[in-house]
């Protein structure tokens, strides 16, 4: 659960009575991929006009709770996420524990997380659909094409997971990684489907997440690409969040 902001709840509220002139499109559109079951306050229930009967209809359930706080910060500590949803204007960044739903480097993204040898055919499947419809794809791995002292990650592993992941289609792909690429990494994706037209790039030194990235999404992983196979033994979790 989760906080929001008196008038916020107004737009919400006048939503769900359908009330056009008392909200804005895009704030509704913007607090729905943010919303989660939240509670108010009795003073936010009064603050806003909310009857007593749409009170108790409204916490009939369990996606509103309407309890008595003394203040907003007592509401806030009560919840799971201890934030509070609120609306400035769009480009400004409100502090914590205030999130702009117009504007804040906090998101909300889909989360998976797999306990180790456990299988990820399904996150495959998911990064495999979220990238079909890209223009172009971006993957970025330090050691996607590394040579182990033990094996060849990518002729055991990551060659098969990319030929199962990436569209069939003409689309640029880039490949930022950094140990033992070569051209004939290049021609085993060219070889499997000659219309990828594949680019290498320098591994950015600051960076140390690995991730895919096409033009309307961002697929975070917490390790290493290889750990998308079923064979790894490392828990893993990958997460998708919206381009603005």
């Amino acid at each position: 659960m989760l906080a929001i902001e008196s008038n916020l709840i107004s737009e919400y509220i006048a939503f769900q009575r359908k009330d056009i002139s008392k909200y804005n499109n895009e704030t509704i559109s913007k607090l729905f991929k943010y919303i989660h079951p939240f509670k108010m306050s009795v003073t936010q229930k009064n603050s806003i006009g909310l009857s007593d009967e749409e009170a108790q209809a409204l916490s009939a359930g369990d996606f509103v709770k309407i309890r008595n706080f003394t203040n907003k910060n007592e509401l806030i500590q009560n919840t799971t996420f201890k934030i509070m949803l609120s609306k400035a204007n769009s480009n400004q960044t409100l502090s914590y524990p205030y999130i702009n739903i117009l504007n804040d480097e906090t998101d909300i993204s889909i989360t998976a997380t797999y306990k180790d040898s456990e299988s990820r055919l399904k996150a495959r499947e998911h990064i495999k659909a979220l990238v079909n419809d890209a223009i172009e794809i971006k993957i970025y791995d330090r050691y996607l094409s590394k040579i182990n002292r033990d094996n060849d990650s990518w002729n055991s592993v990551n060659l098969q997971l990319l030929l199962d992941i990436l569209p069939l289609k003409r689309i640029s792909i880039k490949i930022y990684c950094e140990y033992n690429w070569n051209n004939s990494r290049k021609m085993d994706l060219k070889n499997y489907y000659n219309n990828w037209n594949i680019s290498k790039y320098d591994y950015p030194r600051n960076m140390h997440d690995r991730y895919i990235e096409t033009d309307k999404v961002i697929i975070l992983l917490s390790s290493g690409f290889i750990h998308l196979a079923d064979s790894s033994s490392k828990d893993f979790t990958y997460s998708v969040k919206i381009k603005k």
